[in-house]
């Protein structure tokens, strides 16, 4: 991966300007226990690169539990993302609006896929395909919007601007766009939303900071931090667990400024993931109803060609999951059996493909 791509993903940690594949879901349940941090038996995976469009590079971002896939990938010599879904073996372009460009980000239980596509302007609209059709949701009165997370039921959440510019967390419920607020900044995204309605994301403070939210039936709650500059969640699943990550330490400084941990929030207590790898930078991007976490960990700083891995956190173990070409690679989404979606370097030329990790 370029150092470029590499800025651009640290960049979403750092501005909150992208959001990462769900996790599928199932049944509501209890919430669960205290997470089990004994040692786990090592589970084996298998890496299946499930290929492009037609151009050098392509990353799923959601799976469901039907194993459908929903993603991004380049077409031909256009280096521009385009929406895609995989089913049986075979990837196909979603499609797009006006602009020709455009990413599916989640899936829900039903196949409903949502994202955002261009419009002709060149501004993004949050996307939602169904049945072969695609519907621009439109925006809370602004240029752009995405949309990041849909659940069981069709709701769907994610971020628009306003009509001031702002960026505000909005569900899309029965045809309306509603702007849930913030935590008293200016701004807010959403990123995952459950069964039940509860949406997680991030959102500026009163005071200027960016934390971690779960919003449910118009009532916030500020995550925390752990005591660090920032927090961002990412995803939840039916049992109201929350990942995502926090960082930097309050005394950052310079290179440190990258520093990152990835954490797991229930029954009101956030609590340190031990993914199993040694990086500075550690991003938690998806959990399954099952409460088994992927992410991956990275050093921005480092110039190794191996200096990015996907991993999977389950009964308070981690592990390293296995890549195409060892380099770059991370797991993005989930489902409820267990199979991981996500990306992994492909060759030497740092391309890396859309992947999908089988459970054995």
């Amino acid at each position: 991966m370029s150092n470029a791509s590499r800025l651009v993903r640290f960049g979403a940690f750092v501005l909150a300007l992208g959001g990462w594949g769900c996790a599928a879901e199932q049944s509501p349940t209890e919430p669960a226990t205290t997470p089990n941090l004994a040692a786990a038996a090592t589970t084996n995976y298998t890496v299946r690169d499930l290929g492009t469009l037609g151009g050098p590079s392509s990353r799923a971002l959601a799976i469901n539990n039907a194993g459908v896939i929903v993603g991004e990938s380049s077409v031909g010599s256009d280096l521009r993302p385009h929406a895609f879904v995989w089913k049986n073996g075979r990837m196909n372009d979603l499609g797009s609006l006006a602009g020709g460009e455009g990413e599916a980000r989640a899936i829900n239980q039903d196949g409903v896929i949502v994202g955002w596509s261009r419009v002709k302007s060149g501004n993004m609209r949050a996307v939602r395909w169904m049945n072969g059709a695609k519907k621009n949701l439109g925006t809370l009165g602004g240029r752009n919007s995405q949309a990041l997370g849909i659940s069981v039921l069709g709701f769907i959440a994610g971020w628009s601007e306003t009509a001031s510019g702002d960026r505000h967390a909005f569900v899309w419920k029965n045809g309306v766009m509603t702007d849930i607020g913030t935590l008293g900044g200016p701004t807010s995204e959403a990123y995952g939303i459950n069964r039940a309605g509860v949406v997680v994301g991030r959102s500026a403070t009163a005071s200027g900071e960016r934390h971690a939210f779960r919003w449910k039936n118009g009532v916030f709650k500020d995550l925390g931090t752990m005591g660090t500059q920032s927090s961002f969640a990412s995803a939840i699943n039916t049992r109201g667990q929350i990942v995502g990550w926090v960082g930097p330490p309050r005394d950052a400084a310079g290179e440190e400024l990258e520093f990152a941990d990835a954490f797991l929030y229930q029954n009101e207590v956030m609590t340190l993931l031990p993914v199993g790898i040694n990086r500075p930078t550690v991003f938690a991007n998806a959990i399954s109803p099952e409460g088994v976490v992927v992410g991956f960990a990275e050093d921005v700083r480092s110039e190794e060609e191996d200096s990015e891995d996907a991993w999977v956190v389950e009964n308070g173990a981690g592990q390293q999951l296995p890549e195409i070409v060892t380099g770059y690679a991370s797991a993005d989404g989930i489902n409820g059996s267990g199979d991981i979606v996500g990306y992994s370097q492909v060759d030497a030329g740092f391309r890396t493909h859309a992947v999908l990790w089988q459970r054995q």
